[in-house]
């Protein structure tokens, strides 16, 4: 194959660098000096390795791909937040933690990112700091279903039912097919002693899903 000008060379090192990627430690860097591939182009080649690698399950070589963007560029906060990303979903909370908190200190402006810190604070307990993240998720997008939801469960968790409810009910305005939100509803009616209204959510909860299940 002959390769013309320098735009279809740098092309072709890239399609060599993904295809290679089992070979990433020396594959990438050889391909980048012998291509000539600027440092933003360089950026895009780990991404699209890193995203390809996550669609195939490939967790971990997933987070060595963004752990090598990390190591020349520390502050990459587009490489932290998908890091933060991968960690959270596969359960690596205090690595999530970590990685989104130097994200939303680099850039306060991403709902997402509060929103995945919060998770990862609720799911190591520290249920404060969890709502405060979670409170800045909603402040940036204030239907942020998820987040409504997540809120609901650290008020449950301080038998503080009120507020769950008023969340869940949050949830459930911006999210009417929310299934785990109505169940908690019932759930948290129920330890107030209102069990019409549990069982009120709870049908429709089962209702949902007998939809679903019907599709």
């Amino acid at each position: 194959m002959e390769v013309e000008n320098t735009s279809d060379l740098k092309y072709y090192g890239k399609v060599l660098a993904i295809n290679f990627k089992k070979f990433l430690d020396r594959t990438v860097d050889k391909y980048n000096n012998l291509f000539t591939l600027t440092p933003e182009e360089s950026k895009e080649v780990f991404l699209e390795i890193s995203e390809e690698m996550q669609q195939k399950g490939d967790y971990k070589g997933a987070v060595e791909v963004y752990k090598k963007m990390l190591a020349s560029e520390p502050n990459n906060g587009n490489a932290l937040f998908k890091l933060g990303k991968v960690y959270s979903n596969t359960g690596q909370f205090s690595e999530a933690r970590e990685a989104l908190k130097k994200v939303v200190v680099l850039d306060n402006s991403i709902a997402q990112a509060f929103y995945l810190l919060g998770s990862a604070h609720f799911a190591l307990d520290e249920n404060k700091e969890a709502m405060e993240a979670l409170k800045k998720a909603v402040e940036l997008n204030p239907g942020y279903a998820e987040a409504y939801y997540k809120m609901g469960l650290i008020f449950d968790a301080r038998s503080e039912h009120d507020q769950a409810i008023a969340a869940y009910q949050k949830t459930i305005s911006f999210s009417p097919d929310f299934v785990k939100a109505y169940q908690s509803l019932g759930f948290a009616y129920e330890s107030k002693g209102m069990r019409d209204e549990a069982v009120k959510y709870f049908k429709k909860a089962i209702d949902l899903e007998e939809r679903r299940g019907g599709k």
